[in-house]
């Protein structure tokens, strides 16, 4: 795991303020997949993770034998 990754605490919980407005938008957003907020919130924050990490796996430059992002870049190396 890099140094700059937290390690995981399977307690652990994010906190963050909303606007009436962004509370709405989310809300009706999470409807209409029938979805609670916060596992909209969830899913939509892990979806665009996982697109940065590709993204940025897909742009790096090889210098060595680095398995910090592993677990991605078989998806850049394997062929349907």
């Amino acid at each position: 795991m890099s140094e700059s990754v937290p390690a995981f605490h399977p307690d652990e919980s994010v906190e963050f303020r909303l606007s009436a407005e962004q509370h709405v938008v989310l809300s009706e957003a999470a409807a209409l997949l029938g979805w609670t907020v916060p596992e909209f919130i969830l899913c939509t924050a892990l979806d665009r993770a996982e697109r940065d990490l590709h993204a940025q796996a897909a742009t790096a430059t090889p210098t060595g034998e680095d398995t910090t992002h592993a677990p991605f870049t078989v998806f850049l190396t394997t062929n349907p």
